[in-house]
């Protein structure tokens, strides 16, 4: 079977400095000016008929949800108005990215997350807090237990952005006794976090949105980088300044710069 990449986000959420909600006329709406809002870049009450009210998390009090758990995933909008502070936050886990991104094709919306980010950015002042940049790898021959394997015997190893060695501590293998299938480089708790692992057994459960797609392929690795607080901000800022309508190569060049991974053989 031919080789196949995709670059994407996998999951997002946003921030939108809470003294917006203040410009939104309530005229009869159902929805909080909260939600009125954001929906004015997302459009989510137009796409979804799944909603639900409830807690946020993380020192949001309020939520207000598109879409639901049992048919992939859900887009919460959270706030909290004794922290307004704390601004509205816009949580788009993967699935229910991937629900708002299908939800709008089958609607004829056009999806287009430079535009999305550049306009919080530059008309709401407002920024990413959390991004995960995700590279898919098919059919290339691939092995999370092979990479990790050659990791313990020191044969190869990742660089950092300073291109300094990244001490073998800082790594954390997990599978079953036989085989490792994923592998993270970095603290939860950091800036900035690396996932590797085996998106072919986790799409192959009963379960698994490219149930269909996990079959066909040989083997198919996801590359997962996970950027928050500073490092996203930062990265919003940079996408919402790019004036080419690719973002992608440099969400790819976010993770590859952090996190390069070396084979000895290659050195010699």
């Amino acid at each position: 079977m031919k080789t196949m990449n995709n670059i994407k986000i996998d999951q997002i959420r946003l921030n939108i400095p809470y003294e917006y909600v203040s410009k939104i006329d309530l005229i009869n709406s159902k929805y909080p000016k909260e939600v009125i809002l954001v929906n004015r870049i997302f459009h989510f009450t137009k796409l979804f008929h799944q909603t639900s009210e409830g807690h946020g998390h993380n020192g949001y009090t309020d939520s207000y949800n598109f879409g639901s758990g049992e048919n992939g995933g859900t887009v919460s909008i959270m706030w909290n108005k004794t922290r307004k502070d704390m601004g509205i936050l816009i949580d788009l886990t993967a699935t229910g990215k991937a629900l708002f991104e299908n939800l709008a094709e089958l609607h004829g919306v056009t999806i287009n997350w430079q535009e999305i980010i550049r306009a919080i950015y530059k008309d709401y002042d407002g920024h990413i807090s959390r991004i995960d940049i995700a590279t898919d790898l098919l059919n290339y021959g691939f092995s999370i237990n092979d990479m990790s394997q050659r990791l313990k015997e020191e044969k190869s190893f990742f660089l950092n952005k300073l291109g300094n060695k990244i001490s073998s501590n800082r790594f954390k293998i997990v599978g079953t006794t036989d085989e490792a299938q994923t592998l993270y480089i970095g603290s939860r708790k950091s800036d900035a976090f690396l996932r590797i692992y085996d998106k072919k057994i986790e799409q192959s459960r009963i379960d698994g949105l490219y149930r269909a797609l996990a079959n066909e392929c040989e083997d198919w690795i996801r590359v997962e980088g996970e950027f928050k607080h500073r490092l996203a901000k930062e990265i919003g800022t940079y996408i919402s300044n790019l004036e080419t309508n690719n973002i992608y190569p440099y969400l790819l060049g976010c993770v590859l710069e952090r996190w390069s991974l070396i084979d000895i053989n290659q050195e010699e």
